[in-house]
């Protein structure tokens, strides 16, 4: 994988420039190739007026056409250099924007697995995908285009320098003497682009998360009559990126037509300059037009790297977007193995808070081995200690026990491994049916997955579908029922054999036969400590343990 950029980036005294020198040293013979090819690239542009100059003096006005065919073979070999090099460099940058991208975008990705949950769910979806990808993206063409460019256009402004300073001393220092308003026009612009990126890329983040939960959310739009009322909320959303994005274009335009009104200024000092040089006979005329085209060649790198600063400034804005996501506060992972003998799990003196909202208060439950249920209306808890369970929340004060070991020193790989859940909404990934219930134990035989179909109940219908358990269920399990993703979920749970399982609302949406079925299949699942969330009092069982939620905590 390659340097660990992220704790590069999250070391703030090394910050943006110093994450951009550890990818660049990172690869360093390829880019140091990638350079070279770059420099290669503007070889016929240095050249080629010196070239100009020779004919146009020696040949044309000088007569001497034995030197034409010489020149004409050099200008060929210097424009075929010119562009094998500028193939190759496009091929190994674009190979090497892969190789970038796909490094730092997987341990940026790695890193949002190991977030607390909760801090997570104060970003939305779309915005961390953009994240993870469009931001580092633009780091990434930093490296790979940006710096090399950087390094190739100021060997471009030094070189037509030498030469020009060659040709006439006065008049190069006289032409060359506007650049210092490029200097001074590009640290303005830069940090005012810097400052117009930052709203345009959050701008973007937002259109693209609403455009996630549109498309995931088309059933609900049909049904609902939604289709006007979208369009209008994507219309706003458009509005505000086009808005910010034309503050950025303003900055942007305003940078170029400046740079280009200053780029006028040497064009005709040395067109006026030169042309009563030749007049007066102190120049020849191919000296003039070498001296055109290497004003050109010094100017375009010095408007180049006003464009490529002002890149660089306002992509630290993509810089710190990746970095507020490194910023969140990562699970608390305790070094501790669970040893599960009795199964049984307490709530000691528990309270849970979710922006300064009481959601628990001094909880104090047991689950014992068997089927518990907890029942109460929405918002009373019930899902809170789910997730308390699972250590997607940490409690802000008591303790959670299992077994007599309290759940904050357990490492949280070895707490999940105890505790499977089937959610209110199955959790089904895009693929076959085979892999959704892999998913319960990924090291596990084909054997065992269709053993826990049987055991669900799953199996049937299964090899029913023409191609069973390959068969696709499609995004979100859209190809399948509620009751068959819930069963999916069950066989999930059953092939990962925890010794607790957590039913979260999972007969919520789904048939009375598919429910009646899957409680069969629960009734099965012995020596294992069971707790089925509910709102539906016909769910519980006459010998199972009842814990009735109430605002707070427990009635």
């Amino acid at each position: 994988m390659g340097k660990n950029y992220v704790d590069i980036i999250q070391k703030k005294e090394f910050g943006y420039n110093k994450l951009l020198l550890e990818i660049f040293l990172s690869h360093p013979i390829m880019i140091t190739f990638l350079i070279l090819l770059s420099f290669l690239e503007i070889l016929f542009a240095i050249i080629s007026p010196l070239v100009m100059r020779s004919l146009i003096d020696d040949v044309l006005v000088g007569k001497n056409f034995g030197l034409l065919y010489p020149l004409l073979l050099i200008f060929s070999i210097i424009f075929i250099i010119s562009a094998l090099s500028l193939y190759f460099s496009t091929r190994i940058k674009g190979n090497l924007d892969i190789i970038l991208f796909n490094a730092l975008s997987l341990q940026i990705f790695d890193r949002v697995q190991m977030v607390e949950y909760s801090e997570l769910q104060q970003l939305k979806t779309g915005d961390l995908q953009f994240r993870t990808t469009g931001n580092v993206g633009s780091i990434i063409q930093i490296v790979t285009s940006t710096i090399p460019q950087i390094l190739v256009t100021v060997s471009g402004i030094f070189l037509p320098v030498f030469i020009m300073l060659s040709l006439d001393f006065t008049l190069t220092i006289i032409v060359i003497s506007p650049s210092i308003l490029f200097v001074f026009f590009s640290l303005y612009f830069g940090n005012e682009m810097k400052a117009k990126q930052r709203p345009a890329l959050d701008s973007n983040a937002n259109l693209q998360s609403f455009l996630k939960e549109s498309y995931s959310s088309i059933p609900l739009i049909k049904v609902f009559s939604l289709e006007n009322w979208m369009h209008e909320k994507y219309d706003q959303h458009l509005a505000q990126y086009a808005d910010k994005s034309v503050n950025l274009i303003k900055v942007s335009s305003i940078s170029s037509t400046i740079s280009m009104l200053i780029y006028g200024i040497p064009s005709i000092l040395v067109i006026s300059l030169g042309s009563m040089a030749v007049i007066q006979g102190t120049m020849t005329i191919g000296t003039l037009t070498a001296f055109i085209g290497y004003v050109a060649l010094f100017f375009s790198p010095i408007q180049q790297i006003s464009f490529l600063w002002n890149n660089y400034k306002s992509t630290q804005a993509s810089y710190e977007r990746i970095n507020e996501i490194l910023e969140l506060k990562a699970e608390q992972n305790g070094d501790d193995l669970i040893s599960i003998t009795k199964g049984e799990i307490k709530f000691e003196n528990v309270w849970f808070y979710y922006n300064s909202r009481i959601i628990l208060k001094e909880l104090n439950i047991t689950f014992a081995r068997g089927r518990n249920y907890i029942v109460g209306d929405n918002g009373s808890g019930k899902t809170t200690i789910l997730k308390l369970l699972c250590g997607l929340y940490t409690p802000d004060r008591g303790r959670i026990v299992l077994d007599g070991q309290d759940l904050t020193h357990m490492s949280r790989n070895a707490i999940r491994t105890s505790i499977s859940v089937v959610f209110s909404d199955a959790l089904i990934i895009d693929g076959t049916i085979y892999d959704n219930i892999l998913l319960g134990n990924l090291s596990t035989t084909k054997e065992d997955v269709i053993s826990a179909a049987k055991k669900a109940k799953l199996h049937d219908f299964i090899m029913k579908l023409p191609k069973q358990y390959e068969s696709e269920v499609g995004e979100s399990g859209l190809n399948l029922s509620s009751g068959e993703k819930q069963k999916i979920a069950l066989a999930r749970v059953i092939l990962r054999d925890s010794p607790i399982i957590i039913f979260d609302e999972f007969t919520r949406s789904i048939d009375t036969e598919s429910k009646k079925s899957i409680f069969s299949v629960i009734k099965q699942l012995t020596n294992k400590t069971i707790i089925i969330i509910t709102h539906d009092l016909q769910d519980i069982e006459k010998n199972g343990r009842v814990i009735v939620m109430a605002d707070c905590g427990i009635t």
